[in-house]
């Protein structure tokens, strides 16, 4: 058995990820991961906790073997069997973040017996921009489809894994960054993120453009370089937690010019960036004000572009009072898929 640390070749690593310190890159989003293949009968890797809850866990995959691994809400170096008792060949590992904001985590090394490259080669780059659902927040809850979240979960449920996000990537063979936390909405003091003082609530508009994007999180916040990452597709999921704290603002019409000149603001600046991409403007199918919807229609007219587009899922706005467990995340995923082929055909 050999150490591989982090800085390492053959490692390949997705999603907006802190590489500062490149024999420790900082996991931060939800759905970044790192991906290798490895020989040998056993794989052990270090990590280095960054708690911002009181419970947390991250995801692997080995030989397409999906595990939940519960990790201690300390600081320090902790040390994870992934695998054991295996054949002498050659095996595939992913690494991923189930959690938002939760905790911040580092990879440190892999230990076994030869680490290789991933080699796998993608068809597309997307972007997402969104909230709890894009997240995958509370979606193994299985038995809670269409109704309100079970209690007392401490986001035990939640995984990034089966997103509506990572899966229809999975489907397009897509690389991307999920740039999605809960609570999240547009604007600052505003939705549920970093709550529950109205005035520390962070929006989009102030983390859109982060690498570090938790205003709590003990290395701070670090802005983000947009040379690092050009996507063909950007999904703009935002309109669902907006509501709060003030639920009438969206039938106020000053409020709501408003709100769509800074939607359109971030979407016009993210675009000058990315040169030739598209931008699909939608919501989720968690339930929220109808009113929403119709905001974004117009935000689509207005800016009268072919390469932003809208698109309403089936059951938009309508389908569940809790976040979209696995079921309803793939009904999104395979309509998200359809569409996405639809436009770069």
């Amino acid at each position: 058995m050999a150490v591989f640390t982090a800085d390492n070749k053959s490692f390949s690593y997705m999603g907006r990820i802190d590489f500062s310190r490149p024999d420790a890159p900082m996991l931060i989003y939800p759905g970044s991961n790192i991906r290798f293949k490895f020989k040998g009968t056993s794989l052990r890797i270090m990590i280095e906790n960054i708690p911002m809850n009181n419970r947390m866990w991250i995801g692997a995959l080995v030989d397409g073997i999906q595990q939940k691994i519960e990790i201690s809400n300390d600081t320090g170096v902790q040390e994870i069997t992934l695998a054991e008792n295996l054949d002498d060949k050659i095996h595939t590992c992913m690494i991923f973040k189930r959690m938002a904001a939760a905790h911040y985590f580092r990879f440190l090394s892999a230990e076994t017996d030869e680490i290789l490259p991933d080699d796998h080669k993608y068809d597309l780059k997307i972007e997402y921009f969104g909230d709890s659902v894009s997240a995958g927040e509370v979606c193994e809850a299985v038995y809670y489809e269409g109704l309100c979240d079970p209690e007392n979960h401490e986001s035990s449920y939640d995984n990034s894994y089966f997103s509506y996000t990572f899966s229809a990537a999975r489907k397009l063979n897509a690389e991307f960054n999920n740039n999605s936390q809960g609570g999240l909405a547009l604007l600052d003091h505003t939705g549920y993120f970093y709550g529950p003082d109205i005035e520390t609530l962070t929006g989009l508009e102030s983390t859109y453009d982060k690498l570090s994007y938790v205003p709590y999180a003990p290395c701070g916040v670090s802005e983000w370089d947009f040379g690092r990452y050009t996507p063909d597709i950007v999904v703009f999921a935002i309109g669902q937690n907006d509501a709060f704290p003030k639920p009438e603002a969206v039938f106020d019409r000053q409020y709501t010019e408003m709100w769509k000149a800074k939607y359109k603001e971030i979407l016009l600046t993210l675009k000058e960036k990315y040169g030739n991409a598209k931008f699909i403007i939608i919501t989720t199918v968690l339930k929220h004000e109808i009113k929403w919807e119709y905001i974004l229609d117009e935000i689509c007219a207005e800016l009268a572009d072919p390469d932003v587009t809208r698109l309403r899922f089936r059951r938009a706005g309508k389908a569940t009072d809790g976040h979209p467990r696995i079921t309803e995340q793939e009904e999104m995923a395979t309509e998200l898929a359809d569409y996405i082929r639809s436009i770069i055909r």
